[in-house]
């Protein structure tokens, strides 16, 4: 539907995906009234699948219910740490801590307590879930586990208000010098091939991170707003827009730039018309590349951003949004 969506075609298609989300609604619920079911894998299953469903198509606003909904369930199971024990559900389990990572980045710091992972659980995640080749849909793990301490520190900083921010600002320098110090080269060097791809893939998440962190902890007051952070953003900024250009060229790896781009959106509020015409154009562009409505979602955000004269982190995502790719997830194991 979405690489098709001026075709009158794909009318048809829109009829038929709302019929089988409503079965598929359906089924989920019977399974849940059922004690016996409610915690199994297929019921696990159904919800990742129908969280990805929404998150693409924007069929649902309220889709961190179903991370929640997740949730609940993982504790009944035992915990991330029980249920990573089955191979099967391991597709499953890293789909879950991807979207809510990264959805977590997108949303208002006012919403982060109830998706965000326990800080304790973050090395076991990572080592359980981040040692494929396009695990976390190719951000390198280092700069990953640095999203999740970003995310941590705004859900803090949003419950203690004014008290500790000093403590917290230690901690968010903390990860700017390790996100400073990545060699995205060396991480590339590590990969079997195409080690130019993986060069820019790497550089670009590495000059989101820092963008991402800055932009986002300032608008908590975490960070000041001195003249060498926003200089560091502008530099970031600039780069952030070449590599992208370079990704946008590459079939192979600007499906997994959509976070990177939506990351430069938001910059691009201080980086000049230049850069909001670049973000604007490649985010339809993106839509149609891999079938998902999310970036035309973000695009809206942003332009709404854009236009409003506020330029906060958390005045640009006023409510949860998942800027997320991934479309489907590997159920080939779960019946064995």
């Amino acid at each position: 539907m979405n690489q098709t969506r001026n075709d009158p075609a794909s009318n048809s298609l829109a009829v038929a995906f709302y019929r089988y989300r409503g079965l598929v609604i359906q089924s989920l619920r019977s399974d849940i009234n059922e004690r016996q079911k409610r915690t199994g894998d297929v019921v696990l299953a159904g919800i990742i699948t129908l969280l990805l469903i929404d998150a693409q198509q924007g069929a649902s606003p309220h889709w961190q219910c179903h991370i929640e909904g997740l949730q609940n369930l993982i504790k009944l199971r035992g915990g991330i740490r029980s249920l990573a024990r089955s191979a099967s559900l391991a597709p499953l389990l890293h789909c879950f801590v991807f979207v809510a990572v990264i959805g977590n980045t997108s949303s208002p710091a006012s919403h982060l307590a109830t998706t965000t992972l326990r800080l304790e659980e973050t090395d076991f995640i990572l080592e359980e879930f981040g040692n494929g080749i396009f695990d976390f849909q190719m951000c390198p793990k280092p700069l990953f586990a640095e999203i999740i301490r970003i995310n941590h520190l705004r859900a803090r900083a949003w419950k203690q208000g004014s008290a500790g921010l000093e403590h917290l600002a230690q901690q968010a320098y903390g990860v700017l010098s390790r996100v400073n110090v990545f060699s995205p080269e060396q991480w590339a060097d590590s990969k079997p091939s195409s080690k130019e791809d993986w060069r820019i893939v790497a550089e670009s998440y590495q000059a989101a991170v820092s963008l991402y962190c800055i932009l986002s902890l300032q608008s908590l007051s975490v960070l000041p707003l001195t003249p060498l952070l926003r200089a560091s953003c502008t530099t970031h900024g600039q780069l952030l827009q070449k590599l992208l250009k370079e990704a946008q060229s590459s079939p192979r790896i600007k499906r997994f730039t959509l976070w990177p781009l939506v990351v430069l959106g938001v910059q691009a509020v201080n980086g000049g018309a230049v850069m909001r015409a670049f973000v604007r154009e490649h985010l339809p562009e993106m839509s149609r590349h891999i079938g998902s409505y999310v970036p035309l979602t973000v695009k809206a955000v942003l332009e709404k951003f854009w236009a409003s004269g506020e330029t906060g982190w958390d005045a640009c995502f006023d409510k949860p949004y998942p800027v997320v790719m991934q479309i489907a997830v590997d159920l080939s194991r779960l019946n064995q």
